[in-house]
């Protein structure tokens, strides 16, 4: 396997660690996607909690993770440069590792 300070290890963590960030995060944007895009002139849904039951029944339990994909192109390099800067950051100033 590869060692614990491998950048290869850092990398394919944080890109794990975006997948399952974009996992939880992603209905909640969807809901508030719909919300923030709902007309001004007629108001479709009451909140948070009615967006989302209405979007279940209507389009199904699945569609709440509509967009994965672009969120996760979006989190993953994210999260991959965060952990391999600090982890650099780290290195150089003499800090023990995460």
């Amino acid at each position: 396997g590869w060692a614990r300070k491998d950048t290869r290890t850092a990398f394919l963590s944080s890109f794990v660690a975006g997948f399952f960030m974009t996992c939880t995060v992603a209905p909640f944007d969807r809901i508030r996607t719909k919300l923030m895009s709902q007309p001004t002139n007629s108001q479709m849904y009451k909140g948070m909690t009615d967006c989302l039951v209405k979007t279940v029944q209507a389009e199904g339990p699945l569609s709440l993770w509509r967009g994965f994909v672009p969120i996760w192109a979006r989190f993953a390099p994210m999260a991959s440069l965060q952990l391999l800067t600090i982890e650099f950051l780290y290195d150089k100033l003499g800090f023990k590792s995460i």
